[in-house]
C-alpha cells in the first residue's frame, strides 16, 4: 500500500506517515500505530520491526 492510499484511509498526513516511514520521528502516537494497524489488518509486531540501537 502507497503512503498517500494510506492516508486517504486513516486520516494521517502524508507527511506523519512519511516520517514514520523513514524513521524520521522519536516516536508515534497510540492513535496513529492503532490507524495504522487497523487499516493494515495487521498487529504491532507485523508493522513495526524493533531494532536495538
Amino acid at each position: 500500500m502507497r503512503i498517500s492510499e494510506l492516508s486517504k484511509l486513516s486520516g494521517i498526513s502524508q507527511n506523519a506517515l512519511n516520517k514514520i516511514y523513514h524513521n524520521k520521528t522519536k516516536g508515534i502516537d497510540f492513535d496513529t500505530l492503532n490507524k495504522i494497524c487497523n487499516i493494515l489488518n495487521r498487529n504491532t509486531q507485523e508493522v513495526f520491526e524493533f531494532t536495538p540501537d
